[in-house]
């Protein structure tokens, strides 16, 4: 995956963000892992392997939107797991736990 293909796929990556070489890194060390992540619902009761990527890989770049994170420190921890990977190829095995469920299981009433 290139970085074109990660704003492409995860619009709500901030726009002043777009540029930043640690993003193009990062589209390329985790290109699997961010081909298959996926938002989870809001009614979801157990997560699939998408949701546990999304949550470990985006969800720090939302928090950063929403303003709850300094730029400065989400791009480190952007850095920091682009080390651990390129360090431990397995490592963004563990970023799903071992009892993943295979399919997003959303709570009653959800569609």
């Amino acid at each position: 995956m290139n970085a074109q293909e990660l704003l492409a796929r995860f619009p709500e990556i901030p726009a002043d963000l777009h540029d930043e070489e640690v993003l193009v890194r990062f589209a390329e060390v985790f290109s699997g892992p961010l081909s298959i992540a996926q938002k989870p619902s809001a009614c979801s009761t157990d997560y699939d392997a998408g949701n546990h990527y999304y949550m470990r890989l985006i969800n720090p770049i939302g928090i950063y939107r929403l303003g709850l994170m300094k730029r400065e420190m989400l791009l480190s921890q952007i850095a920091g797991l682009i080390d651990k990977q390129l360090t431990d190829p397995s490592f963004y095995e563990t970023l799903v736990p071992p009892d993943v469920v295979a399919r997003e299981i959303r709570g009653p009433g959800c569609d």
